[in-house]
């Protein structure tokens, strides 16, 4: 007679995954992006030092450099520049690990993570900021529980924009994992994007409010319906292409090289204005192709004659339960 011996506690544990190694360049890149967000909201935070801890400014230079101050001449500037720099590491840590072979899925979520500070948190962090300093004049404080509709506004766009950039970051990675997603094109506007059209803003009016009072003042009362169009197109399933396959990669028209050039040109002179345009040029490419492609979807199906079988399948379909 055998007697069972009882199976130890420790066996039905189930066995932990471990990181054994990790793709160093991508990941060194990726928190340096990382680095840069958390750095912009510290200078975000050190514009507000005039409110909080009653600290004024301008007895303190903004950058040893006299050739940096005048690109960016306050904190708030530096933080912006920050957000860009980050935005680039962002860029370079996904194609290095493409050359290199090195994607994993470590990568991606930090990516992902680098991402929710660098193009979430301090691009709204910076919005609070800045419409806390340009308001000061009005006593109008952007808060939740502001008594001005224009300071809970504010509050309420960076708050959506900060849930929004989460969320679509979020989709992306679960749509990421799937083997038939397609890499040529993002659904909704790409995080980077967004962060790009909130500190542009910041940088243009930082350079245009001694030169256009009308412009400066325009950019802030529309940077929240701004920042609020932002995050919806942040996690809307309107396409939008990728930057560097459509306009860098690849063989193009010898077209492309001059503009490439001209506009090279012209932000070498107005360097702000030129990349608010760009960056707008491309928020609202999204929206204004898929429109397009809309329109001539329905333009080609009027033109199909009522008796044709094509006009017929597309009628069982419909009658099918279709979309």
């Amino acid at each position: 007679m055998t007697i069972e011996r009882p199976m130890p506690p420790t066996a039905f544990r189930p066995r932990r995954r471990r990181l054994k190694s990790l793709a160093f360049l991508p990941s060194l890149l990726t928190v340096g992006n990382l680095l840069c967000g958390f750095a912009a909201i510290h200078f975000a935070l050190r514009a507000m030092h005039e409110f909080g801890a009653g600290i004024q400014d301008e007895h303190f230079r903004t950058l040893n450099s006299v050739q940096l101050e005048r690109i960016l001449p306050s904190w708030l500037s530096v933080a912006c520049g920050l957000v860009l720099i980050g935005m680039l590491f962002d860029c370079f840590d996904g194609l290095i690990a493409r050359v290199t072979c090195s994607i994993t899925q470590f990568g991606a979520q930090l990516d992902s993570l680098a991402d929710v500070i660098t193009c979430g948190a301090a691009p709204a962090v910076l919005l609070v900021t800045f419409m806390t300093q340009q308001l000061a004049g009005e006593s109008i404080l952007p808060s939740p529980v502001s008594e001005h509709f224009l300071g809970r506004a504010t509050w309420i766009s960076a708050a959506v924009y900060l849930a929004f950039s989460a969320i679509r970051l979020a989709r992306f990675n679960v749509e990421n994992a799937r083997s038939d997603h397609d890499y040529r094109t993002f659904r909704g506007l790409p995080s980077p994007g967004a962060a790009a059209l909130i500190v542009t803003f910041i940088l243009f009016h930082e350079h245009v409010v001694q030169t256009s009072p009308l412009a400066a003042g325009v950019a802030v009362y529309a940077m929240p319906a701004v920042a609020i169009a932002t995050a919806f197109l942040m996690v809307s399933r309107i396409p939008y292409r990728r930057f560097h396959r459509a306009y860098l990669v690849g063989r193009k028209p010898f077209g492309h090289l001059v503009v490439f050039l001209a506009v090279f040109a012209v932000f070498w002179s107005y360097k702000a204005p030129t990349l608010l345009v760009l960056v707008a040029w491309y928020w609202a490419s999204g929206p204004v192709e898929w429109t397009f492609r809309k329109l001539r979807g329905r333009r080609a199906a009027s033109l199909v004659p009522e008796s044709s079988p094509v006009a017929e399948a597309s009628t069982d379909w419909r009658i099918a339960g279709g979309e």
